[in-house]
């Protein structure tokens, strides 16, 4: 099991586990985020969340990847809000 750093964050009925890109590379994890999305998510056995937002810098942009709790990738508004 890794250790992440993370948020959690609601807003208009949804939450969201949120992690940092860097701390994401840094431990190994970029290539399976859909796997740490079903592990994050999960209501009943980890933290639960209706996403896990992973958040960086792309230059002077902020980056913001989103996957459900299935572990597809996708876009969601509210998690712009958060």
């Amino acid at each position: 099991m890794t250790e992440l750093k993370f948020w959690k964050s609601q807003t208009v009925g949804n939450d969201f586990v949120i992690v940092h890109a860097d701390e994401i590379e840094q431990k190994g994890l970029t290539e399976r985020l859909n796997e740490l999305a079903l592990e994050v998510c999960n209501r009943k056995f980890s933290i639960g969340s209706d996403g896990l937002l992973v958040v960086g810098r792309n230059g002077d942009h902020l980056t913001q990847r989103m996957f459900n709790p299935d572990g597809s990738e996708d876009f969601c508004g509210n998690g712009l809000r958060c």
